[in-house]
């Protein structure tokens, strides 16, 4: 279990690493690299979490390497509090208040999206079945 969700996190960091390196927040703007992370985050867990949930996988690995180590570790809470404070620092309040408010907003849309996309792909799974 532990190198499940050591692998994952490791895949997730990563990737959130590599695309910090090519898309970089100037300093005092809002950081869409980090807003859009977090916002791809919520979408794919949304949608993980309810095909694993609804479609009963048994693999024992596949939630904590997907939800616990990649999406864990491609997500970040810290550095979207270094970025709120560092806004907050350099008295960009706007920006502060806005990248906070867009990220939460954002997020549960795209986790209900994710988790909308899952229910759609489940009904057509089971319609396809039902056809004789």
């Amino acid at each position: 279990m532990l190198v499940a969700i050591a692998v994952g996190g490791f895949l997730g960091s990563w990737g959130r690493y590599q695309l910090g390196l090519v898309w970089p927040t100037p300093a005092g703007r809002l950081p869409w690299v980090t807003l859009t992370i977090n916002t791809s985050g919520s979408f794919v867990l949304g949608l993980v979490l309810t095909l694993i949930l609804t479609r009963r996988l048994r693999s024992r690995y596949l939630r904590p390497f997907l939800c616990v180590g990649v999406l864990g570790a491609w997500t970040t809470m810290s550095t979207l509090s270094l970025e709120e404070d560092l806004l907050l620092r350099g008295d960009r309040l706007a920006t502060a208040g806005g990248y906070l408010v867009l990220t939460v907003v954002l997020g549960l849309v795209a986790a209900w999206c994710g988790m909308a996309l899952a229910a759609h792909l489940d009904t057509r799974r089971r319609r396809r079945w039902a056809s004789p």
